[in-house]
């Protein structure tokens, strides 16, 4: 059996459920590339009786997703994920390829930072649109990520923008940065978000947590801690989301 398992963003998110499938496996591997985490993963032994292994990007994917799913056929092997396992298509393919090759598929969904900005910033979660990552601009613009944040303003939606990480270089894209890139992106094309509403949400559940509103170009003055960071883009706000925006988000008046 292969066991897709979400542990949140804290050892204090792991459910009932995913404690019982970590101390069952035969192998816990954790990946340590899809997001970051608050507590060390170490601490997963605690619930493990199985062996730990940590898993890079290519031991998941080519012939070391292939040796994981053979593995998988006579032993339980539990995939650990920050956030929840399938927020992200990362592991798309690995669970695509086991079920094609009749092997047992278990999911073990928890937090992820889509559910938790949809319920903990005071917007209605019906309001939101189409979610866009921003990446860094190295080797082209990332023009389809502002394209669709101004479909979503179209429609009067809000935009939950994911931002760039790259683990494996130890590399995190900051809520001042991604305002740098948006805005330049921005004075290319439509020139619509400087008076744009926006809320930067930094280690949203985590324990030293912080988000704020404010005019997005106004972002860059506030100290956040540090990564993992997202940002949101707020669209025409509702009588009451807007009191959310002050009460929660400390959007000054």
């Amino acid at each position: 059996m292969l066991v897709f398992l979400g542990i949140g963003y804290s050892i204090r998110h792991l459910t009932l459920e995913a404690i019982e499938y970590l101390r069952k496996a035969d192998k816990v591997v954790i990946d340590r590339y899809t997001s970051l985490y608050e507590d060390d993963l170490s601490a997963l032994a605690e619930y493990a009786r199985g062996e730990l292994v940590y898993a890079s990007r290519k031991d998941l994917e080519g012939e070391g997703m292939n040796s994981l799913i053979e593995e998988a056929r006579f032993k339980t092997i539990v995939l650990a994920v920050p956030g929840d396992p399938f927020i992200a298509t990362t592991h798309d393919s690995l669970r695509v390829e086991a079920v094609k090759k009749g092997v047992e598929v278990k999911v073990v969904n928890s937090l992820s930072i889509l559910t938790l900005i949809q319920s903990r910033l005071g917007l209605q979660a019906y309001r939101f649109g189409k979610t866009v990552t921003l990446v860094y601009p190295d080797f082209f613009k990332p023009y389809s990520t502002i394209e669709t944040i101004y479909e979503n303003l179209n429609r009067r939606l809000h935009t939950i923008v994911l931002l760039d990480l790259r683990l494996e270089r130890e590399k995190a894209m900051t809520i001042p940065e991604a305002v740098e890139i948006l805005l330049k992106l921005d004075d290319e094309l439509e020139n619509r978000l400087d008076n744009t509403l926006a809320i930067g949400v930094a280690r949203l559940s985590w324990r030293d947590e912080r988000v704020q509103a404010d005019l997005l170009p106004r972002l860059v003055r506030y100290d956040f801690p540090p990564p993992p960071h997202s940002l949101v883009i707020v669209s025409n706000p509702l009588p009451v989301e807007m009191e959310g925006l002050k009460l929660i988000c400390k959007l000054p008046n």
